[in-house]
């Protein structure tokens, strides 16, 4: 070995310097090795700039009207006579559908107007007011409910009656004595309700037109025996349901017993 050889061993070198940690305050030469630079800072966003409130229309609400003074209402005396479904000196009425169906095939068969068809009915009706109009308040059922012709259901409205309208233009005459039949029966206010009833116990083909018949039938025989359901059908050319109604209808009355039947 030659002196410069022995001199390197013996010295700590500059090589071995450069690996020391570096003393305090000094900065490290291998600080930025194997690292990506540093990216600059994200801008700061811009801030939203503040509008002043923007003000609202004023809403002006109406002031309430003020009640009108309630005036009692003024009802005609007699419907009959001032009506207010009237129409061209025309007065309405309503019937059930059963009554209106009638109404329609008596009209074609006899050629007829539906108001001369209304004064043949009231004329029938004039004999006793009083008890067709009790028989149409009549329930539609025995009670106690033992027949088995006994039509099933409550008391419903009276006989004849509906929804179904219907017109005829009565003269100052019929006018007037519609206003005392209307009187005799105890609806002045209502005489589409006696019209109803009247065409019921008129028109052919219903259960009160048939019960009709058969009531004078027993007014003039009492002992005369009352037909079947059958045998009204095929007399009438009704069904036997209609057949069914007009012998309740009797029964209601108290003119044929349950057994009867």
């Amino acid at each position: 070995m030659n002196k410069q050889e022995a001199a390197d061993e013996q010295s700590p070198g500059e090589l071995e310097n450069l690996f020391d940690a570096p003393a305090d305050g000094d900065a490290d030469p291998f600080a930025s090795w194997g690292s990506s630079p540093a990216a600059p800072p994200a801008p700061r966003p811009a801030e939203r700039p503040v509008h002043a409130p923007v003000p609202q229309p004023t809403v002006h609400e109406p002031a309430p009207a003020a009640a009108a003074p309630y005036q009692q209402p003024v009802r005609a005396r007699r419907a009959v006579v001032d009506n207010p479904n009237a129409r061209d000196g025309q007065s309405g009425f309503r019937v059930s559908q059963d009554v209106a169906d009638r109404l329609k095939d008596y009209r074609q068969a006899q050629d007829l107007t539906v108001t001369e068809v209304v004064i043949e009915a009231l004329d029938h009706m004039a004999e006793d007011i009083a008890a067709a109009m009790n028989r149409a308040r009549m329930p539609a059922r025995v009670q106690p409910k033992r027949s088995r012709f006994a039509a099933r259901g409550a008391q419903g409205p009276l006989k004849g009656t509906g929804p179904v309208q219907r017109w005829w233009q009565p003269t100052k005459g019929d006018r007037d004595v519609m206003a005392e039949m209307c009187d005799e029966a105890g609806v002045p206010d209502t005489p589409g309700v006696l019209i109803a009833v009247a065409l019921n116990e008129f028109l052919p083909g219903g259960a009160m037109q048939i019960a009709g018949e058969l009531r004078q039938q027993l007014q003039d025989d009492p002992n005369a025996k009352t037909p079947s359901d059958l045998t009204i059908s095929r007399t009438y050319g009704v069904s036997r349901e209609t057949a069914r109604q007009a012998l309740v209808q009797l029964q209601v009355e108290g003119l044929i017993s349950t057994d009867q039947s």
